[in-house]
């Protein structure tokens, strides 16, 4: 099922709230900044922050990336010996940043930061207890509000497979054009057609002075200085590493979430009654319906290769190696450097994640408001989407 028509009709529909793990005090090395914003990506206000303070994007911490079509309020932190007021608020329209004394979220783009505090260490990604929401989901005719219940109950009793959300492939313009698999190649040329094939026409691409012009007005600094340095003859490997180290990243991130999304699914699959359903297109989802051992399956956690982290359970072992094997994996692309980026390593996510406090706030004849706190990495549209099978 995809979502579009049930939620993010508005930025008010969405509200998402940080709940950071840091500890904010009166005193510390790095200022502490609340970012209140709407209709942007957390890192559209980074690098306009970042060219605000004349300071690199990568200095500006912050825990995790919140939706765009939102409103959404999370941490910053910026170096101690930048000088920042104390709060400034930002109006983004017709691809210029208005200054304003404020702003309103429902019809407005744009965000505000205020400084809370201080902290000893930068922010680092990961470091949030988890995030508040608020969700208003649209479009339930009747038969669909009775499964709606039916589906709350089980989640409430079984919880939710953790699987990564859209969000999560940022990078992906088809379900089959992952950068990473032209990157762990060498392919730097193919992997930037792809990555500026997302962001507008590439049909001057070669004609670098003509390409320029095309996109000046549509990406970023940075990537304009990577055109620019195709322009003065560097190779496609060096202009690559142009791009700031959490773009490169994500290319693996989301490569890496495929393949986990993968294990989840034919796991469940092989395992419980279930569900399929469609996921950005041609991928698939299974969401199980009954669990006979829920204690079991509320503890597991499947890594993301099985190399550093090999799972005891059998038949996980095997999907791993076989989802691996099918996608034509090698063993030395395991941990290899590529581009300035380490490919492929390993970790451990929990299967399942049990949404808190989950409950009806507001309701109407063919719309539920629900409330919920997810722990840190869980998406909640994976749960609306488990919510509306």
């Amino acid at each position: 099922m995809e979502l579009g028509k049930h939620i993010k009709k508005k930025p008010s529909d969405f509200v998402v709230e940080e709940v950071p793990s840091i500890d904010i005090s009166s005193s510390g090395r790095y200022p502490v900044y609340l970012l209140k914003k709407s209709g942007l990506s957390t890192l559209q206000v980074v690098r306009f922050l970042s060219y605000r303070y004349r300071i690199k994007p990568s200095d500006i911490g912050f825990a995790g990336l919140k939706d765009k079509v939102a409103i959404t309020t999370q941490y910053l932190t910026f170096p101690p010996d930048v000088s920042i007021p104390e709060r400034e608020c930002f109006k983004h329209h017709s691809g210029k940043w208005l200054k304003q004394d404020r702003l309103n979220y429902e019809q407005e783009t744009g965000f505000f930061i205020e400084k809370v505090g201080y902290t000893e260490e930068k922010l680092q990604l990961g470091q949030i207890k988890g995030n508040l929401f608020r969700i208003k989901i649209h479009s339930l005719g009747k038969e669909l509000r009775r499964r709606f219940y039916e589906n709350l109950q089980q989640v409430e009793l079984y919880g939710c497979p953790n699987y990564f959300g859209e969000q999560r492939f940022g990078s992906i313009k088809g379900t089959n054009d992952f950068i990473f698999l032209h990157i762990i190649k060498g392919e730097f040329e193919k992997a930037l057609k792809i990555y500026f094939s997302i962001k507008g026409d590439i049909k001057n691409w070669g004609n670098w002075e003509a390409f320029y012009r095309d996109f000046r007005g549509k990406v970023e600094q940075y990537e304009r200085d990577l055109i620019l340095g195709l322009k003065r003859g560097l190779s496609f490997e060096k202009a690559f590493r142009i791009l700031p180290k959490n773009i490169r990243l994500m290319f693996n991130f989301a490569f890496q979430s495929y393949m986990w999304n993968e294990y989840l699914r034919r796991y469940i699959e092989a395992r419980y009654p279930f569900v399929r359903v469609p996921f950005m297109g041609r991928w698939r989802l299974s969401f199980y319906t009954d669990v006979d051992d829920i204690g079991y399956l509320k503890n597991l956690e499947i890594p993301y290769t099985g190399r550093e982290f090999p799972p005891e359970d059998k038949l996980l072992k095997k999907i791993i190696d076989d989802t691996i094997r099918e996608l034509g994996i090698g063993e030395d692309a395991f941990g290899k450097e590529v581009g300035g980026i380490k490919l492929l390593t390993d970790g451990l996510r929990k299967a399942v994640f049990i949404p808190e406090n989950l409950r009806v706030v507001s309701k109407t004849k063919i719309s539920i408001t629900l409330s919920f706190f997810l722990p840190a990495g869980s998406y909640a549209t994976v749960l609306i989407r488990r919510l509306l099978i």
